[in-house]
């Protein structure tokens, strides 16, 4: 079953699973998926199911709906879709277990904890940060992994690879190794590597993750 993860500045809030045939969003008390803020319009936005299709339209010609950061009135939603209302975003996310997604992040995906492996020769002294990846794909779907270190390596050793390095002006990511570069918002990675803005869609070896700074 289709399911939407509310998240805020990186933080998953709730998980709502699409069990109506039309479900209400906005910051109605009435609306299936109710979001508490002025940002939101009382109905910003409708899904309605059709079969195996979920459609997504916007309610509110005042108060915008993107999805994956391209404002939309109405389209047909798909796995990893990242839906922004307000301040907020909803993740849209397919049955798991039909799609056979699999965590390429690390050979510690095993763990409960998901975690971004580190490079092992870095030894910089680690500091507090508010960004963050969010998972949208895969077993792991919603799982947050912390920024806090001054670099931070996504993917395995002889699989595709990334570096997020954190520097002054921001977080960068670049290609390490592998068949296939990094994508930021279905683009490929530049050469030279990327800044990477809020809400930003990373794709590394199949795992989809959204950058929260």
């Amino acid at each position: 079953m289709p399911k939407l993860t509310l998240s805020f500045k990186g933080r998953v809030i709730d998980v709502f699973h699409l069990e109506a045939d039309s479900t209400k969003i906005g910051r109605d008390p009435d609306c299936a998926i109710s979001i508490d803020s002025l940002a939101i319009a009382p109905l910003q936005a409708t899904i309605t199911e059709s079969g195996d299709v979920y459609r997504l339209e916007a309610q509110d010609e005042e108060f915008p709906v993107l999805v994956n950061h391209e404002k939309t009135e109405e389209i047909n939603l798909h796995h990893g879709d990242v839906i922004q209302i307000g301040k907020h975003t909803l993740t849209f996310a397919e049955d798991v277990m039909e799609l056979g997604a699999d965590l390429t992040l690390s050979p510690a995906a095993a763990d409960e904890q998901p975690k971004a492996e580190t490079e092992d020769d870095v030894e910089e002294e680690e500091d507090s940060s508010s960004s963050v990846l969010q998972i949208v794909n895969g077993d792991n779907f919603g799982r947050i992994i912390s920024l806090h270190r001054h670099m931070t390596r996504i993917g395995h050793t002889g699989g595709d690879c990334a570096m997020i390095a954190r520097r002054e002006e921001g977080y960068y990511i670049s290609f390490l190794e592998g068949i296939n570069p990094p994508t930021v918002n279905k683009q490929p990675l530049a050469d030279q590597g990327q800044l990477l803005n809020d809400g930003d869609l990373i794709e590394v070896g199949g795992t989809q993750m959204q950058f929260h700074a």
